[in-house]
């Protein structure tokens, strides 16, 4: 799997955060794939530093896991180990302290440096803070509750977010130093107020595709 993204590079306009964000200069059909491979590119081609990716509940995260840890593990020994974590509110307490381990050791005395690759919903938004998170991965969606006044039922669907939430998870980057954003999303959507695409975009929860 290769990177293809050729990612427009703009300063963040929230003047708080340290972090670097990167749009695609075209929307993603796919998002849970854009994600994968924008970690691989980011764990090949970008220095020290672990990565939280964004998605929207346990079964993306899970899958999101098992695809990265497959391609990492075909990855050459010219590049470090990556280590993926699941981050969502129904894990085990237990489980969910591994986020705060480590990042892997080299494979060899004077091998490349692992990395940690967290993947979680939007708890990690603003209720937690990963020491070593330098990289954020943005596709722009989280499952949020909408009501519908036709038949009076409030569901809980995969939603674009809104400005204010993509500016807390570029936030997430940088703490212990610069940090990157990668949304996957183009720059006019954000500055139109990613949120009021909600009327224009519909979300195929079986393929995750944009129609």
């Amino acid at each position: 799997m290769r990177a293809r993204h050729l990612w427009r590079d703009e300063a963040d306009p929230e003047p708080s955060l340290v972090a670097r964000s990167f749009y695609t200069p075209e929307p993603e059909p796919d998002y849970l794939e854009a994600a994968i491979r924008t970690v691989l590119m980011v764990h090949q081609a970008e220095p020290e530093g672990d990565i939280l990716v964004f998605l929207t509940g346990e079964e993306e995260i899970e899958d999101a896991c098992r695809k990265i840890m497959v391609e990492a593990d075909q990855l050459g020994p010219q590049f470090g180990p990556l280590k993926a974590v699941p981050l969502y509110s129904s894990l085990p307490p237990q489980q969910q302290q591994r986020i705060f381990d480590k990042a892997p050791p080299p494979r060899t005395p004077d091998g490349p440096p692992g990395r940690k690759v967290v993947i979680s919903t939007n708890i990690a938004e603003t209720s937690l803070t990963i020491d070593g998170i330098v990289y954020v991965v943005d596709p722009g969606f989280s499952k949020q509750k909408i009501y519908n006044p036709r038949i009076r039922v409030e569901s809980l669907l995969v939603s674009p977010i809104s400005k204010a939430s993509a500016n807390q998870r570029a936030g997430r980057a940088g703490r212990t130093r610069p940090g990157k954003c990668f949304r996957l999303y183009t720059e006019s959507d954000f500055v139109k107020e990613v949120r009021h695409r909600l009327s224009l975009v519909r979300v195929d929860p079986r393929s995750r595709t944009l129609r």
